[in-house]
């Protein structure tokens, strides 16, 4: 009997023994009642063996092996960040980005390595869902297994999936172009007026073109004063001021366009998931039950381009431009926070057991790109 038993036997039996009466009792009843008490600390020793010690010897395994899936997977996640900071470095703080645009010449070279930066991407996509199907997979009888870098992917996550930036920062730009005053507003009543304004503004798209697919900028003149008289409307019921006039909306018509219309290719967390998916395939031979697709497979992932997550993400970073800069251009500013994101991984890494999975080059490179990132404000 392991030597925890023993002591509670002990810890049971002694107080119980000497709860029973001394005094009076006949040699049967005083028998009956010494049995009663072996038969409780029995029961309770069996239900401590059985079922709590079970429970918390189970509770134990389970906190080992995903222990060890997450360090199994934690070797090509760490590969996948150092190939990411290596090209954020090239674009970022070497300026070596032109082959981000698709007329920058000699055009296949410059193809192969906007291709290979999205392959980098979609591989540290990859191995993170492996991770996270293997974990998810194992029986959860405690307290889930807490990664050290658990907010960091998240952070690379978001880089990806989120635009609430998007969304506020279209809003105060067509606030202040009719001259309606955002500041009182505290924080969660601007998100949550420029998520409505998103909403109102895709609704009268609709209306005007039949789709909400179809840009702003793509309808005649007349067709946008009507959407900007809607969402004029909008914001003044909302946040006060004067209702604009048919005058005003026509002679602010082509900057309120501007204001309205960027460029984005958010790869939301259920198409991560998806894209994650195509990029894995099973390895039975591995201790890892999956392994990536090759590049050949990629391209051809992204020439068939089936489904809408794989086709924004093949577009995601065609015709970025660095020189001439478009602020309406908001895919420069998410790629910035998705390199930024998987240098962070890097960083946290290098504070942890794990930090042998980070060399000394690596982390100063992937520091200096946190730090070059954090100066051109695009994080």
């Amino acid at each position: 009997m392991p030597p925890i038993l023993n002591q509670l036997r002990v810890i049971i039996a002694v107080p119980a023994a000497a709860a029973a009466p001394t005094g009076g009792l006949s040699p049967a009843t005083a028998a009956l009642w010494s049995a009663s008490i072996a038969a409780v600390v029995a029961l309770t020793l069996f239900v401590l063996k059985d079922v709590v010690l079970a429970r918390l010897n189970e509770s134990r395994a389970t906190k080992r092996s995903e222990a060890l899936i997450y360090r199994r997977y934690l070797a090509p996640l760490a590969d996948a960040c150092t190939k990411l900071a290596w090209r954020a470095n090239e674009i970022f703080v070497d300026e070596r980005h032109a082959y981000l645009k698709t007329t920058t010449r000699p055009l296949n070279f410059n193809a192969y390595k906007r291709r290979s930066t999205l392959y980098r991407v979609a591989a540290l996509i990859g191995w993170v869902r492996a991770m996270n199907i293997e974990l998810a997979a194992l029986t959860r009888t405690g307290a889930a297994f807490a990664s050290p870098i658990a907010e960091d992917i998240k952070a690379f996550q978001s880089a990806l999936a989120d635009g609430p930036h998007v969304e506020i920062h279209r809003l105060r730009s067509i606030s202040a172009l009719w001259g309606l005053d955002l500041t009182p507003l505290p924080d969660p009543v601007v998100k949550t007026t420029a998520m409505r304004f998103e909403v109102a503004m895709h609704r009268a798209l609709t209306a005007e073109a039949g789709s909400d697919d179809i840009a702003l900028d793509a309808l005649t003149p007349a067709r946008q004063v009507k959407v900007c008289g809607v969402l004029a409307a909008f914001l003044t019921e909302r946040l006060g001021g004067t209702t604009l006039t048919q005058t005003q909306l026509k002679a602010t018509v082509t900057q309120a366009v501007r204001c309205l219309t960027f460029r984005e290719a958010l790869v939301y967390r259920d198409w991560q998931d998806a894209l994650g998916d195509a990029m894995l395939t099973p390895d039975p031979d591995a201790e890892r039950r999956y392994k990536l697709i090759g590049y050949q497979a990629f391209e051809t992932l992204l020439d068939e381009a089936k489904t809408p997550w794989i086709r924004i993400f093949a577009a995601s970073i065609d015709d970025i431009d660095f020189e001439d800069v478009d602020p309406n251009d908001f895919r420069a500013h998410q790629l910035a926070r998705t390199m930024d994101a998987a240098a962070r991984i890097l960083v946290s890494l290098s504070t942890t057991e794990n930090k042998d999975l980070v060399d000394a080059k690596t982390l100063e490179t992937a520091t200096a790109l946190r730090a070059a990132l954090a100066a051109r404000d695009e994080i």
